[in-house]
């Protein structure tokens, strides 16, 4: 009788311990609790990073008409280019989704901050647009060109030298600042067609409606390679140089960092190297 007391009493014993176990676990709250505060804490550290127009999307200002820096490929919609290719690079690093914006070059500056974070779009470097935006390390050098139909019989050693001539040129470009001084201060006196497309610049000068077009030396060479012997480059301003580079959100000095330790990382690993060879070929 004792002997069965006592297993009872063991059966009752090992029960209750049993069911005190199974309830501590369904109480823990550490695992849900832990993956809800580190959820929360990656959000805030991206939004204090980068200050983003929004959340993990950083979305970007360019003319996508402007080859070999932006173009749109063959089916019209999909865009390619240079700067396409390194905005895609620095958003995969940083790991942000990318939003290509098309807009007018005249007026991209406008948009920043307000329509998109950064302005990606053969930008060059510059006192003004640095008094308006923070503007990242330069990433690739750039020269003003002469370009005239292959059988022309004009020559230039200067920029100057488009004095008495019929020009055409992107508006809102480095290129249309440098001639509209030159004109403002009486330096050359030219007829000019400002254009909102580098492209509508060469149709011009093909079909004889301007006897120069003026550009970034990067622009006139793909020209060039893409159509044999319809133009030749007479002048290349190599005294002095330009360099692009980024435009960011003034006073977004954290996206400027990151985005210049992509730049740093790049330029290291060889990456603008095959961007040369892809799109200067």
């Amino acid at each position: 009788m004792k002997k069965i007391i006592a297993l009872i009493l063991t059966v009752i014993l090992a029960m209750t311990v049993f069911s005190a176990c199974g309830k501590t676990d369904e109480t823990t709250p550490n695992t849900d609790e832990t993956k809800s505060d580190i959820t929360t804490v990656n959000t805030d550290t991206d939004k204090a990073d980068y200050g983003l127009l929004t959340d993990g999307v950083l979305a970007i200002g360019s003319e996508i008409g402007y080859p070999p820096f932006e173009q749109f490929a063959d089916d019209g919609v999909t865009p390619i280019g240079f700067d396409i290719d390194l905005a895609n690079e620095i958003g995969k690093r940083l790991g942000l989704e990318i939003k290509f914006i098309n807009t007018k070059f005249d007026t991209i500056s406008e948009g920043l901050g307000v329509n998109y974070d950064v302005i990606i779009s053969g930008y060059t470097i510059n006192e003004e647009r640095a008094a308006q935006m923070i503007l990242s390390d330069p990433y690739i050098d750039n020269y003003q060109a002469i370009v005239v139909a292959a059988d022309s019989t004009l020559t230039a050693n200067a920029l100057t030298d488009i004095d008495g001539h019929s020009i055409a040129f992107q508006k809102g470009t480095t290129t249309d600042e440098i001639v509209s001084d030159l004109v403002d201060t009486g330096s050359v006196k030219c007829t000019s067609a400002a254009n909102e497309k580098i492209l509508t610049c060469f149709q011009q000068l093909t079909q004889g409606e301007v006897e120069m077009v003026v550009c970034d030396s990067t622009v006139a060479n793909v020209q060039l390679n893409k159509n044999p012997g319809a133009y030749k480059i007479i002048f290349q301003d190599t005294e002095n140089p330009e360099q692009f580079g980024i435009g960011i959100t003034k006073g977004n000095t954290a996206l400027a960092d990151a985005i210049n330790g992509v730049l740093a990382d790049l330029k290291t690993e060889g990456f603008f190297d095959e961007l040369n060879a892809t799109w200067f070929a």
